[in-house]
């Protein structure tokens, strides 16, 4: 079924027809919005999941520079409140969903697609904004113990100034957050994006569908 279809038939129908059609629209944009909300809460769980398998699959001699720079508490603590805020979130996708599920007026439908946008925005918000000041303040660490940091770069003890590797240091750890930053924007943009595209349309549908009330 399509949406345009049915509002191309409102102007030759009978009354009682015209409000079964009216029915049949919000029950179809209902429908297609909490497919839209199933698929928002899967993907979270499927990120959480592939997200968890690369800390698991990653080597602990990579963990062990940051013993050198006391580090280990702090991402650590990190860890566990990052994940803490994720599960929240799918709690919340969860929520949406099953609220959304729901058969209620077009308005409440309305509000609650504003809420489901609203929290897929945050949940991208965090997880940008969570890996750039993550790697600000390791960063900050490391570079404020230098010889540190140039014993776990230059282990085999290479005559080169120190300033030259903390230079490079600096400029492939951007790069390398930049890049990160740019393939999860790409990501959320061709995933949620999509997605809240998709239940944007439908609150626009939603929106006509009340005006005609």
């Amino acid at each position: 079924m399509d949406l345009e279809k049915f509002k191309k038939t409102w102007i030759n129908q009978p009354e009682n027809s015209e409000k079964l059609s009216k029915v049949d629209i919000y029950r179809l944009t209902q429908s297609k919005s909490s497919s839209i909300v199933k698929w928002i809460l899967i993907i979270g769980i499927l990120e959480l999941i592939f997200w968890t398998s690369i800390n698991f699959i990653t080597p602990k001699s990579f963990m062990e520079i940051y013993k050198d720079f006391n580090m280990i508490g702090f991402l650590n603590a990190y860890t566990i409140l990052h994940y803490l805020i994720i599960i929240a979130f799918l709690i919340l996708f969860y929520k949406n969903y099953s609220s959304i599920s729901i058969i209620d007026s077009t308005k409440v439908l309305m509000k609650k697609i504003l809420k489901v946008r609203k929290t897929v925005k945050y949940y991208v918000y965090y997880n940008l904004a969570g890996l750039v000041i993550t790697n600000i303040i390791i960063t900050s660490v490391f570079l404020s113990k230098p010889d540190t940091l140039m014993k776990a770069l230059n282990p085999n003890g290479v005559s080169v100034e120190i300033t030259t590797v903390l230079s490079v240091f600096l400029i492939a750890t951007i790069v390398l957050v930049l890049i990160i930053f740019l393939i999860l924007w790409l990501f959320y943009k061709f995933t949620y994006g999509k997605l809240l595209k998709k239940l944007n349309i439908n609150y626009l549908e939603l929106d006509k569908l009340e005006k005609l009330n």
